[in-house]
């Protein structure tokens, strides 16, 4: 994408400075792409890899989510939206839980979202 991905921008690799009101623009723009993918799609879709070399920048300062190939659709079992699948994602954005008990949930991805947002909030 034109102006690469947050991972570039949260190292240096990236000569722009972004402003703070670019950094929460960014995380909210994440965060609703993250937030369709659990409410806007039936069944919902777990990402599986959220982290920021996932998350693209346009031309705009506009953050997409991309890489979608571990991604999984949550089928309920029992009634509730988890699935048991192999773990996969990157360590140190995984969330534990999921890596315990092997059951996939949106709450994965969100686990993995606080961490990106934890990475922006130290610049």
């Amino acid at each position: 994408m034109a102006n690469g991905t947050l991972g570039e921008y949260l190292s240096g690799k990236k000569s722009y400075v972004l402003t703070w009101e670019e950094w929460l623009q960014i995380s909210l723009d994440a965060a609703q792409g993250l937030e369709y993918l659990q409410n806007g799609c039936k069944p919902p879709i777990v990402q599986r890899d959220v982290k920021p070399a996932n998350i693209l920048i346009n031309d705009k300062l506009q953050a997409k989510i991309a890489d979608f190939g571990l991604s999984r659709s949550v089928v309920p079992l029992d009634g509730n939206n988890k699935s048991t699948t192999a773990v996969a994602g990157t360590i140190g954005y995984l969330d534990p839980q999921y890596q315990s008990t092997q059951e996939l949930s949106e709450k994965s991805d969100v686990y993995s979202f606080r961490v990106v947002l934890l990475w922006i909030m130290e610049i």
